[in-house]
């Protein structure tokens, strides 16, 4: 059974610093932090004591010092009820174990009790504290096989259906002049081919290259979804997330061109950008391998926002 803590036994000396993360870890946190930062001050003290809306919205939902253990134990309380407010505070206790910071540990074990709660609770937060969980068993050192909470409960923000539309919708804005400049960019090798299956592409139903055929036009697609300044970029990169949901980017197009563009495609005009980060956001959500092998030093949910899925 959890018990709540002391800042006599429990609290580190000084101020923790915040470490590295691998891209997942950051991005489960980012996730908690910005879902629970919409909620109102007076809904975050009611559940985890007067200081808690500053600690989420100042202090990114991290513990930090022994002043933060009467928080800590009333969000202990409170997800040991069981009952209203159960899943925000697992929702900040979890946050604050994926950042390391002070009184981490019982946060599995305290969703586990909570977990009618968190099954009951709204589907961002819902998926984002399960996203957490599964981030925190996939981190864990232990010897037992790994154990997820609520494995029947989707961990997706947004259904693959729903996303597809509204890219194959930016990617047929493509005029005839940028499909010509498409077709070209292997340095004008098979252009006519390029272009006729370009536009076969975007006259169907949803966007899918030729079945079988790796080349054309993925070939030139890829090429100009890879650098920002080229023309057309937005829209093949519509094209080519439409092309990867689909089977959780069998052909890897997307963890190394989100490692190099993140900052870009978070700074996408407001008009494509909820799309194309709905698109990613589905990689993130729905494959576990997406970035786990990411070599990036920088993830960061504070320090980095601008290299995190934003929220459409």
């Amino acid at each position: 059974m959890v018990s709540l803590k002391s800042a006599e036994t429990c609290c580190y000396l000084g101020r923790m610093k915040r470490t590295d993360f691998t891209f997942r870890q950051a991005q489960s946190a980012f996730d908690l932090i910005s879902v629970l930062q919409s909620f109102a001050d007076d809904k975050l003290a009611q559940y985890g004591g007067c200081d808690l809306p500053k600690i989420v919205k100042i202090g990114a939902c991290r513990l930090e010092n022994e002043d933060d253990v009467r928080c800590y134990d009333a969000l202990v309380s409170t997800a040991l009820e069981g009952s209203s407010g159960a899943e925000l505070a697992v929702a900040v206790l979890v946050s604050n174990e994926l950042q390391r910071g002070l009184w981490s540990g019982d946060a599995k074990e305290l969703a586990e009790i909570a977990t009618g709660s968190i099954r009951n609770a709204p589907l961002k937060l819902r998926s984002a504290i399960l996203r957490g969980l599964d981030t925190l068993e996939d981190y864990a050192h232990r010897y037992e096989p790994a154990s997820y909470l609520l494995p029947d409960q989707s961990r997706l923000t947004m259904p693959r259906d729903q996303i597809l539309p509204n890219l194959c919708q930016i990617a047929r804005r493509m005029d005839q002049q940028t499909r010509q400049s498409v077709a070209k960019a292997d340095y004008g090798y098979q252009v006519d081919e390029h272009l006729r299956a370009l536009d076969e592409v975007l006259s169907s139903e949803n966007c899918q290259f030729p079945k079988g055929e790796t080349w054309v036009p993925s070939e030139v697609v890829e090429l100009v979804a890879h650098v920002r300044e080229t023309p057309g970029f937005v829209v093949c990169t519509a094209l080519l997330l439409a092309n990867a949901l689909p089977d959780n980017d069998r052909m890897g197009w997307f963890d190394f061109r989100w490692e190099r563009l993140a900052a870009e495609y978070n700074a996408l005009p407001g008009t494509v950008r909820g799309p194309i980060l709905a698109g990613f956001r589905y990689l993130y959500e729905a494959d576990k391998e997406f970035l786990w092998y990411s070599e990036r030093k920088k993830w960061h949910p504070v320090n980095a926002p601008e290299l995190m899925i934003s929220w459409d």
